[in-house]
């Protein structure tokens, strides 16, 4: 569940028909010649196949299992880089966290960065859902007018932001928070599909309260910190 948080088969057809064809050609060139001229190599066809045959395939030898395959994850595509609701999948979404501005500053503030390592683009049409690892689970609110107009489009090798205010009170009505979940993109706090990822904070943890809220996906660093400063 989302409280834990953090891209294929027959078998062969034995060929009968075609030993018993290359059979009597071999016979029927003993008889007539003692070998192959270079001109006959050259101009020389295979022989026919029967139908349904694999080309290539030896007798009797079977292909490769499917139990090889790897297993696509609930919700997302097999090898491609769309997951959860046509977001961008886990599996080639990279995110991390780092302040927004110098901690000595202001440590509550803190910016998450997700890059497209897939070889399309993909969509974040939501916001990080993100749970606090504070031994009571709690979920960190969103900025609802932080909302883009249009979901932000991910290239490959692209990346996208979302703020993080980690509180809006004193350290010491705060917990100290050394990670957080971080759900699927695309999933909303309702939803628990028992997947995610686990999101180190910097500097060892932040200081984290009950008002903590975070934007939308944002296509530029600085839309995504905007809000951080204006509540």
């Amino acid at each position: 569940m989302m409280h834990t948080y953090r891209h294929r088969t027959t078998a062969a057809r034995t060929r009968t028909l075609a030993f018993l064809s290359l059979t009597a050609a071999a016979l029927l060139a003993t008889t007539t010649a003692c070998g192959p001229g270079a001109d006959d190599k050259a101009g020389a066809t295979a022989p026919p196949k029967p139908a349904g045959s694999t080309p290539g395939a030896a007798s009797g030898a079977p292909s490769p299992s499917a139990s090889s395959s790897p297993v696509p994850r609930p919700g997302e595509a097999e090898g491609e880089p769309v997951g959860k609701n046509n977001n961008c999948s886990d599996e080639y979404a990279h995110v991390s966290v780092e302040w927004a501005v110098p901690p000595a500053k202001d440590d509550s503030k803190l910016l998450l960065t997700v890059v497209n390592t897939g070889p399309r683009a993909c969509l974040l049409t939501t916001y990080p859902v993100l749970r606090i690892k504070d031994g009571h689970g709690r979920l960190v609110a969103v900025f609802e007018n932080s909302r883009p107009q249009t979901p932000v489009v991910l290239g490959p090798g692209k990346e996208a932001y979302a703020g993080l205010l980690a509180r809006q009170g004193s350290k010491a009505a705060s917990t100290l928070t050394t990670d957080l979940a971080l759900a699927p993109h695309g999933q909303s706090p309702e939803e628990n599909t028992g997947e995610g990822t686990l999101l180190q904070l910097p500097s060892g943890g932040v200081y984290m309260d009950a008002k903590a809220r975070v934007t939308y996906w944002q296509s530029t660093s600085e839309n995504a910190a905007s809000p951080l400063f204006t509540r």
